[in-house]
């Protein structure tokens, strides 16, 4: 057996060797293969050391370990920090280097430019949160990861939230104070289901990203980056997680290679976990196998396939106690003054009908508007405070605070399933150029059943109703190329990057299987089939009142002995005194109508990078430009025998619309006029190197967000026709006028709402970021941070014109004028009555944010390591809004004092969910010797100041209303290596929320509290 000195001196004149052939290589194209070979060697030998120095090793039964796994270590620690450190392979530019990286540092990044580059010399902010920092803060979710960024802002309830569509985000959580929806796996789109088990590390791009990664909101991308195989030999890892709430999860990692061209990595995990409220769980199974092949020895040729599966079923609480006490007090005795604030002191019995204004559900805000009347401070927010939980009588009539209470109803879930493949292939068939292709298909269903219970104003009832099923299917098939060349020209090293990308997509909705009577679907209900629990078959039909086989003697009866019906079971419920009901029996998910859109994207761009001046100064710019196309809607009726294809709305007398139940005009994607939108980004920035270690930057980027194939009016011009018959029916001698012009024919009313502007095409949104900064790799990497000052603005968000809509004399009961009361019968065939015909929309407004953030990793030695991260963002704030009047204007001083106030706010509070500042720190060290050597001790903190939940009077910031943030809370960990028989075994405890402080990390729903988990990872 070799001798490990002898091997490491080896390695040692290797390195040597290649760092002195470097110059010699930039100059000379043919040594290009020779520094290669040379490279290839000394990671050959580096793994041979490493093998011969764990079999040199003689393991007791039992004793601390050399060092602990996935922790930072002493120095005599021989296993290299990252797996991929011990790749025998040449790397390729789109992978990235982590010959600088230890622990938490990671010195290159792959989302920021497509190619593996330095952070240092990207004039971009970027922070990256490696296996082993998600590993040690306990981070699964976006919010976990966002937890410890420097300006991000979390959103507990986003999980259980609807997936994307499009590029309308998921969830509130936000970036430099905007909302992210570029959320990537590998640089793809990701829908619905976000895994960390099998992620190497999580890259976040600060700011405007879409000169890569496409039509997005400008908050910035988060690209989870996947373990890859590694043509090497790395543990296999087995790690399993148990803690408090009934925890209990099992990840699987192992890594194997074929020789020297395959290899192939599997990382699966199981888990069923509880959580911190009732009826809160977690069930996930997932697995991810990939299979890399380097054909030829120089490893210019590299093929990886892929293939991921997982189904993640959960259900989370998603709101708390956010109810005015003032509101309970109020129905148990309402005042003279709120009963004339509400117009009721004429009443027979003023009090009585009062308290049947503000009982239902919902009853808080009528009230909250009448107590501003009644208080004569129309400026008084109605939700002051948030308490983790909820309120109600017990058994004996005793107010009660349950904290454990869950919002999201018994039943309630949501459900991903994830089917991914992909294959990609590097090639670098010269020195001066790299090409890359992948190809992905996903094949995603996300379903749920939905509901939140609130509170009657009595304080004992709350309202259990189902409130939706739903299911959403999509299929896509992306292509992505790029191709990197590169030329040495005048002592510039100039880089190309050019590329493109392919998509066709089908995302399909499927709603609840049928409405009322059948949905809510009370067949299963105990009371079904009894007369009194279902007076008159009025909420079961006959038909179906046996199909659950509920005995007829069965009933539920409240507090009182009083039997409920099927239906109050669900709307009054009891929890003080009932046993919860399960919603899932009301729904069905599928049902025989599935509405689908079809959709082909497709980019081009080109990124040039170029490095002169010895390296000093870096030149980073590239332009995007971007198409989007939808191809009408594909409205499946009853499959398979009615599934017409997405052209049927030019061809009904093969497809009637009434057999295959579909609308030409909506179908026929408003007439094909917006079918195509194309939209340009760009970004251009220059980063400096002051000192060897030290680089200033400045960087502008625009990001371009598509706002829809639709006009101002959201409305199809194949619809006025049957508009204008079937106004012409109705009116019949009576002229048509519209706006105060008479309308005597189509073109007439086409006229009209082009000259309203209800059929200009919404314009795109778009974005932009400036910033200036500074980085740092300082002492050998020991002080690695960015600081930066950013401005950052976005513009033409699309919104929807509440008041345009209420005031439209087309829509609603507005619309009685042209086509009659509610009941009528249009001898058309067409009935509008009392539809909303124009869904006005508008763009325009302007939101700005600016502030600094920073992020700095110190390692001032490789057993201890600080990550530091915040922000100041010092405005945050809307400048231009069409909808909102803006103080001073005219429209503004001829408004209501209820319309100036609520203009006050809009534009005097700060945006939604963006703290003014952020600061984390998260710190870990380990012992490098003595009797507990490798023993590791890691603590957290986590500042966030106020932060706006709404800008509505009902939780107005400039008054009383309650803000989330204003919160200090600490994590920590302890984490201990050991060995039994020559396996290798770390025991971890890792703690979030160590006071158990209720806090709010953004929106209504409470983080969770104190979480202790403990994690035994063993490795062989």
């Amino acid at each position: 057996m070799t001798h490990p000195a002898h091997l490491a001196r080896r390695s040692l004149a290797l390195v040597l060797a290649a760092l002195l052939a470097v110059p010699f290589a930039s100059a000379q194209s043919g040594d290009a293969a020779a520094l290669r070979k040379l490279q290839e060697e000394n990671a050959t030998l580096r793994k041979q050391l490493a093998e011969a120095q764990s079999k040199a090793t003689t393991a007791p039964t039992i004793k601390p370990a050399a060092q602990p796994a996935g922790a930072m270590t002493a120095p005599k620690a021989a296993t290299p920090s990252l797996a991929t450190d011990e790749g025998v392979q040449v790397l390729s530019p789109f992978q990235v280097n982590t010959d600088k990286d230890y622990g938490y540092l990671k010195t290159n990044s792959i989302t920021a430019t497509r190619i593996g580059v330095e952070v240092q010399r990207t004039p971009l902010a970027i922070e990256i949160k490696s296996a082993e920092f998600l590993a040690d803060t306990g981070a699964s979710t976006i919010t976990d990861i966002l937890r410890y960024t420097s300006s991000g802002s979390g959103d507990n309830a986003f999980r259980m939230a609807r997936p994307a569509n499009g590029a309308t985000p998921q969830g509130a959580f936000t970036m430099r104070g905007f909302q992210v929806n570029s959320l990537l796996r590998n640089g793809v789109t990701r829908y619905g289901s976000w895994n960390v088990d099998n992620a190497d590390r999580v890259e976040i791009v600060k700011g405007p990203a879409a000169l890569f990664f496409g039509s997005g909101a400008p908050g910035g991308v988060i690209n989870y980056v996947t373990k890859q195989p590694v043509f090497g030999k790395i543990p296999t890892t087995v790690n399993y997680v148990t803690g408090e709430d009934h925890k209990s999860k099992v990840v699987v990692d192992t890594n194997q290679q074929f020789g020297k061209r395959a290899a192939m990595r599997v990382v699966g995990a199981w888990e069923n976990s509880k959580g911190d409220r009732r009826w809160e769980f977690d069930k996930n199974n997932n697995v991810t196998a990939s299979l890399a092949i380097s054909p030829f020895d120089s490893g210019k040729l590299k093929i990886t396939f892929e293939a991921e599966y997982v189904d993640n079923k959960f259900n989370e609480n998603r709101q708390d106690w956010f109810y005015p006490d003032g509101w309970f007090q109020a129905y148990a005795a309402p005042t003279p003054g709120l009963i004339a604030a509400a117009g009721l002191t004429a009443n027979a019995d003023p009090v009585a009908a009062y308290r049947t204004r503000i009982f239902n559900p919902g009853g808080y805000g009528t009230w909250g508007n009448d107590m501003r009347i009644a208080s004569g401070n129309l400026t008084q927010a109605t939700y002051t405070k948030i308490i983790k939980g909820a309120y109600y009588q017990d058994r004996n009539n005793k107010r009660i605070h349950d904290k454990a209470f869950n919002y999201t109803e018994r039943g309630a879930y949501t459900k991903n399933d994830i089917a991914l493949t992909s294959m990609t292939v590097e090639a670098s068939p010269f020195d001066w150029l790299d090409a890359r292709y992948v190809v992905t298909k996903d094949n995603s269903r996300f379903d749920s059943i939905e509901g939140v219970m609130n509170p009657y104003a009595d304080g004992r009832l709350f309202n259990s109703q189902i409130a939706a099923s739903a299911g959403y299917y999509r299929k896509l098939t992306d292509h992505q190329f790029d191709v990197v060349v590169k030329k040495d020209l005048r002592g510039i090293k100039n880089t190309l990057l050019f590329g493109g990308f392919f998509r066709d997509s089908i995302q399909q909705y499927n709603a609840n299987a049928a409405q009322a009577p059948l949905f809510p679907f009370y067949a299963q209900i105990p009371g079904s089939t009894n007369p009194l629990g279902n007076p008159n078959n009025a909420f079961v039909p006959v038909g179906v009142a046996n199909v659950g086989q509920v005995p007829v003697n069965q009933v539920i009866r409240d507090r009182f002995g009083v039997i409920k019906t099927v239906q109050q079971v669900f709307t009054q419920f009891d929890p003080g005194f009932e046993i919860a009901p399960d919603i899932k029996p009301l729904a069905a998910i599928d049902r025989t109508l599935l509405d689908g859109y079809r959709a082909q994207d497709q980019a081009g761009y080109i990124n040039y990078q170029g490095q002169l001046l010895d390296d000093r100064l870096t030149i980073l710019a590239g332009v995007r430009r971007e198409m989007h196309r939808d191809s009408g809607q594909v409205l499946t009726s009853n499959f398979p025998w009615f599934a017409p294809p997405n052209y049927a709305f030019a061809d009904t007398a093969t497809y009637p619309p009434g057999v295959y139940n579909f609308d030409p005009s909506y179908a026929g994607d408003r007439d094909g006029q917006f079918s195509r939108i194309a939209g340009t980004s760009w970004m251009g920035g220059l980063s400096y190197a002051i000192k060897k270690d030290i680089n200033v930057y400045a960087s502008v980027s625009k990001i371009y967000n598509r706002n829809g194939a639709t006009n101002a009016g959201g409305f199809s011009s194949l619809d006025v026709p049957n508009w204008f018959a079937a106004a012409k029916a109705n009116l019949g001698s009576t002229p048509f006028v519209y706006r105060g012009t008479t309308i005597n024919s189509v073109n007439d009313l086409i006229s009209k709402l082009n000259a309203i502007g209800a059929d200009t095409l919404i314009k795109p949104e778009t974005g932009q970021n400036v910033e200036i900064g500074v980085k740092t790799s300082l002492n050998d990497n020991k002080i690695v941070g960015t600081f930066s000052l950013f401005h950052m603005y976005r513009v033409n968000r699309r919104v929807d014109d509440g008041t345009a809509q209420a005031t439209e004399p087309l829509n609603g009961v507005n619309n009685y004028q042209y086509f009659g009361q509610p009941g009528t019968v249009n001898p058309t065939g067409f009935n509008f009555v009392g539809g909303r015909l124009l869904r006005w929309r508008t763009v325009g407004q302007k939101d700005v944010i600016e502030g600094a953030d920073a992020e700095i990793t110190w390692t001032p030695r490789r057993d201890f390591q600080t990550v530091i991260s915040g922000a100041w963002m010092w405005k945050a704030k809307t400048v231009d809004a069409p909808t909102v009047n803006k103080p001073g204007s005219a429209a503004y001083n001829a408004a209501t004092p209820q319309g100036k106030i609520a203009s006050d706010i809009y534009y005097g509070a700060r945006l939604e969910n963006v703290p003014e500042f952020r600061l984390n720190t998260w710190s870990s060290y380990t012992l490098p010797e003595g009797p507990a050597r490798g023993l590791s001790v890691r603590f957290g903190t986590r500042y966030s100041s106020k932060m706006v939940i709404s800008r509505s009077v009902d939780w107005n910031p400039l008054t009383n209303g309650f803000q989330s943030g204003n919160y200090l809370v600490f994590d920590g960990g302890l984490s201990y290596p050991w060995e039994v028989s020559g396996y290798r075994i770390n025991t971890s405890v890792n703690a979030q929320n160590l006071t158990d402080k209720t806090y709010f990390e953004g929106g209504t729903a409470a983080s969770p509290g104190r979480q202790i988990v403990i994690s035994n990872s063993l490795r062989f």
